[in-house]
């Protein structure tokens, strides 16, 4: 899948989050609620999520040049790291404050059916968002889910599921809380805003661990480097694979590095044809696979050629 379909999850969930932000606002307003105003000040950011994920990957397009030779397609980690860091950790810590004090703090809820109309209503767009999102997601891997996440290069896409699924999960605990707070107690609207923050942190500590993975270098899967082997193995004039080396490049691809060893009598043209067939065959069985480079070897005296 080329970068389109996660610039679509991206464009509809900033389209989403934008929708909710204005919402949020207008009831703040109306009601004069600090708490929805709060709530609006958070959908706000996560409309700038989006943001950076798009200038994230506007820049991974660039040309290379002299000093990036292999071109900006890493720059998208970088982006959606800032979005785990700065955007999921400040909605989680900001939430846990938020609870922690209504907590010590309580106030009993007022304007209750404008509250339940806005929540409501951002779970919808959220879910769409979602279904945007996950269908493009699913279009990539069928692993499930959590292997597919930790499976996955396109970290765009990972980004925007991650966080549509936290707000949906995260404004269904707030629906709960403020249904228990009206009919019960107005301290479970705080425990309602702690909940929240745990799971923002507990999604953030996720993405942040896995994007760290994509920045180091993470390899390609092991069974599509089995595939690779099984590939190679299948021109018989390859004696041996030296080495194999791969490093992910970017949203959807690999660099591969590969050492091998060839028949003695074989000829400078012949290496060369059944190089450029191998690097053909190996892009047709796994569609990751960005740029290859081959050497080779003598087998006998294992010397380049």
């Amino acid at each position: 899948m080329s970068s389109q379909g996660s610039n679509k999850a991206i464009v509809f969930a900033l389209a989403g989050n934008l929708l909710i932000a204005i919402i949020k606002y207008i009831v703040a307003f109306i009601t004069g609620s600090a708490a929805m105003l709060a709530e609006s000040i958070h959908s706000t950011a996560d409309t700038f999520n989006q943001v950076l994920l798009l200038i994230g990957h506007k820049n991974a397009k660039k040309s290379p040049s002299e000093m990036h030779s292999f071109g900006y397609a890493n720059e998208v980690f970088f982006w959606s790291l800032m979005v785990a860091v700065l955007l999921f950790f400040v909605g989680a810590l900001f939430s846990i404050y938020e609870g922690v004090h209504k907590l010590f703090h309580p106030e009993e809820l007022k304007n209750i059916y404008w509250i339940f109309a806005v929540l409501i209503s951002s779970l919808l767009i959220e879910a769409k968002s979602f279904q945007v999102a996950y269908g493009e997601f699913r279009k990539t891997t069928k692993l499930p889910f959590f292997k597919a996440v930790q499976a996955s290069t396109r970290v765009s896409l990972i980004v925007v599921v991650l966080e549509d699924s936290a707000a949906m999960a995260g404004l269904t605990l707030v629906i709960i809380s403020t249904l228990l707070a009206w009919l019960v107690n107005p301290v479970f609207d705080a425990l309602g805003s702690i909940a929240v923050g745990i799971l923002l942190l507990a999604v953030s500590i996720l993405l942040i661990a896995e994007v760290k993975n994509l920045i180091v270098g993470e390899s390609m899967p092991r069974e599509r480097r089995q595939l690779m082997r099984n590939v190679i193995h299948t021109f018989k004039q390859i004696r041996r694979i030296n080495r194999m080396q791969t490093m992910v490049m970017g949203d959807s691809s690999y660099l591969v590095l590969l050492s091998v060893d060839v028949e003695d009598e074989m000829k400078g043209s012949a290496v060369e044809d059944m190089i450029e067939q191998l690097k053909l065959t190996l892009k047709k069985e796994i569609r990751d696979i960005g740029t290859i480079y081959i050497e080779i070897q003598d087998s006998v005296r294992n010397q380049k050629v």
